[in-house]
C-alpha cells in the first residue's frame, strides 16, 4: 500500500513539475516577442538585406536591438523607434584573423601580446558619426582583465579594465558636443571621429586626421587643451638618435608628438620597463616625468 501511495505521489509531483515548466516557457515566449515597429524593420531590412533568422531585443533607452549572424560572425544592431540606426557591434569572438592588417599588427605591437596574456574576446564597433573601432578583451592569470580599443590605423587609443560580459550600449548616446565637433571641423578639416569619451575634467577625443591617429583633450568648457599625435611607427630619426644616446639599449614602447594651447611643442616617450616617461623638444633636448 505504500508502494503504491509513494508512486503515486511521484506521479503527482512530476506532473506539477511539467506544469510548472510549461508555464515558464510560456513566460519566456512572451518576454521574447517584442513589438517592433514596421519602420524599423524596414531601416533593418533596407541595412542588411538577406539575413535570415533576427531576435529582437529592447535595452535601456528604448532602443530596438537585432540578434542575428552575418558571414559567420554574430551581430547586434541598435535602432530608435523611428527606424534611425545608432550602431552594430559585431562580435569576432577570439579570431584576430578576422581583423584587419592595421589592427593586428598594433595588437601585436603592444606589451600585451608579448608577455603572456591571451585575447578573450574581440568586438568591431559601428556607429554613423564615428569611425569603425575594435575592441580586443585580453586576459591573463592572476591579472584583471583589460580591454584594448584600437582605431582602423591599428592605434592603441584606449585602455581599460574591462568588466567583461554584456554589450556595448554605452557608446549608443556617446555623441560629440556640437563646439568640439566645430572645433574638429575648423583646425582637423576631413577628420574622421573615432571616439568620444567624458572625462571628469573634460572631455577626449580619438581622431584620424591626415592618415594619422591623434587625441584631443578639452576642458569642461569646450576649451582645446592639447593634442597628441601617435608617432610609434613614425618616429623621427633624430628623435630616435637623442633618446638612444640618453638611454642605450631601451626600447620604445610609446612615442606621442603633443601640442598644447600654450603654443608647447614635444615628443613624449615611454620606454620598455622603465618608470619615467620622457619629454623630447624638437631640438632633442630630454627631461623626464613621471610615468603615471
Amino acid at each position: 500500500m505504500t508502494i503504491m501511495k509513494t508512486k503515486e505521489l511521484m506521479k503527482w509531483m512530476m506532473a506539477c513539475a511539467l506544469v510548472v515548466f510549461t508555464l515558464a516557457s510560456c513566460s519566456d515566449d512572451d518576454d521574447d516577442n517584442v513589438p517592433v515597429p514596421d519602420a524599423v524593420t524596414r531601416a533593418f531590412t533596407d541595412k542588411y538585406a538577406g539575413v535570415g533568422r533576427v531576435d529582437w531585443d529592447r535595452e535601456k533607452g528604448g532602443y530596438l536591438v537585432a540578434e542575428f549572424w552575418k558571414d559567420g560572425k554574430e551581430h547586434e544592431a541598435w535602432f530608435d523607434n523611428n527606424g534611425e540606426w545608432f550602431m552594430t557591434e559585431i562580435d569576432h569572438g577570439r579570431d584576430l584573423t578576422s581583423l584587419p592588417q592595421a589592427v593586428r599588427a598594433g595588437y601585436e605591437a603592444t606589451a600585451y601580446a608579448q608577455t603572456g596574456w591571451s585575447v578573450d574576446d574581440i568586438d568591431e564597433i559601428q556607429r554613423p558619426a564615428y569611425e569603425t573601432f575594435y575592441i580586443i578583451e585580453v586576459e591573463k592569470r592572476g591579472q584583471p582583465d583589460y580591454d584594448l580599443y584600437f582605431d582602423t590605423n591599428g592605434t592603441l587609443f584606449r585602455e581599460l579594465q574591462g568588466e567583461g560580459g554584456g554589450n556595448h550600449g554605452d557608446f549608443v548616446d556617446n555623441r560629440t558636443p556640437a563646439e568640439i565637433q566645430s572645433f574638429i571641423e575648423s583646425n582637423y578639416p576631413g577628420a574622421r571621429i573615432v571616439d568620444f569619451d567624458r572625462e571628469r575634467n573634460g572631455y577626449e577625443i580619438d581622431i584620424i586626421h591626415d592618415g594619422k591617429s591623434k587625441e584631443l583633450w578639452f576642458d569642461t568648457q569646450y576649451n582645446w587643451i592639447q593634442t597628441a599625435t601617435d608617432m610609434t611607427r613614425n618616429i623621427p630619426a633624430d628623435i630616435r638618435r637623442a633618446v638612444e644616446a640618453h638611454h642605450p639599449g631601451k626600447r620604445i614602447d610609446d612615442c606621442d608628438l603633443i601640442e598644447t594651447a600654450q603654443g608647447e611643442t614635444y615628443y613624449l616617450i615611454d620606454l620598455d620597463n622603465y618608470g619615467m616617461d620622457l619629454i623630447v623638444t624638437l631640438d632633442g633636448q630630454i627631461t623626464e616625468t613621471p610615468d603615471y
